[in-house]
């Protein structure tokens, strides 16, 4: 499907001529791309299904990209891909088929620009916790699930690869990645319709114990000041947060200190600003 959804900005018209980042939000079911100024302020924005085929999604991607958006004064394109990055190339993606996809080179040679590849989760808990002290923790719960682990603004390099979704976890007698079980989208399969439609506070029950099963060992090994929560299931923190909270405390050791539990801030645009935050540190260390 190459249908794209625009969103708009009101910015006076001097706000397109400095200069500007496009930010590439690649998601398992959906792409977004932002056009962000020097600023931080996005201008424009475009949301579209994303393409299983590797050569359809590049296509459509160059499409959307000429169409919607003026690249006159970009400085730079940064995108997120939900995987595994090294040298800035995606090596292993978890919900998506594509296998030796370098996309910075792709851009590059299309845009003569320079192009900075990160992992979403990276990028979004980057964009989060980027004015916290300690360390954060940060999970996006949506098409599969995502995590980042940043120190004093940073990245911890031993977490770079940190995908959380995919540890296997037993329930209800059988070894499940945890993903398929607390995801946003197993959510959805499971009670047939959106968390924020959910009232049953049995289902909540269910649903907090689904995300236990990882939230707990993670939480005692990795001991976060605080974590943050994003994704659809994340976003509604407010409707289980009571429970989760209590019986996380519960489950940790005596030793750990019980966590701050902290919805995402940027809502559904943790990963742009994280794409924009990320461009302009590759800047800074590319002087």
């Amino acid at each position: 499907e190459a249908y794209a959804v625009s969103i708009s900005y009101t910015f006076s018209r001097n706000c397109y001529n400095r200069p500007m980042y496009l930010c590439i939000d690649i998601g398992g079911t959906k792409t977004l791309i932002a056009l962000v100024n020097s600023q931080g302020k996005i201008l424009h924005s475009i949301k579209f299904a994303t393409i299983f085929s590797q050569t359809e999604f590049y296509s459509n991607l160059l499409m959307q990209i000429r169409a919607n958006f003026t690249t006159s004064n970009l400085k730079a394109i940064s995108v997120a891909m939900p995987g595994i990055v090294h040298h800035n190339k995606c090596v292993w993606l978890g919900n998506l088929p594509w296998r030796n996809f370098d996309l910075a080179k792709l851009l590059t040679d299309d845009f003569h620009l320079p192009v900075y590849i990160e992992n979403d989760a990276n990028l979004a808990g980057l964009a989060e916790a980027r004015n916290c002290t300690g360390r954060s923790l940060y999970f996006t719960f949506s098409t599969g699930i995502g995590g980042a682990v940043i120190e004093n603004g940073e990245l911890v390099k031993k977490y770079r690869d940190f995908e959380p979704g995919h540890n296997l976890y037993v329930y209800e007698g059988k070894e499940t990645e945890w993903e398929d079980l607390a995801a946003a989208s197993a959510i959805r399969a499971k009670y047939d319709c959106y968390v924020s439609d959910i009232t049953d506070p049995a289902a909540f029950h269910e649903i907090v114990t689904r995300m236990l099963l990882g939230l707990t060992p993670l939480t005692a090994s990795i001991k976060p000041d605080r974590i943050f929560f994003g994704g659809p299931l994340g976003l509604n923190l407010n409707l289980y947060r009571k429970e989760l909270r209590t019986r996380l405390a519960a489950a940790l050791p005596s030793r750990i200190t019980m966590p701050r539990l902290i919805t995402a801030k940027y809502d559904n645009l943790s990963v742009i600003y994280g794409c924009y935050y990320y461009a302009k540190e590759q800047e800074k260390r590319a002087k």
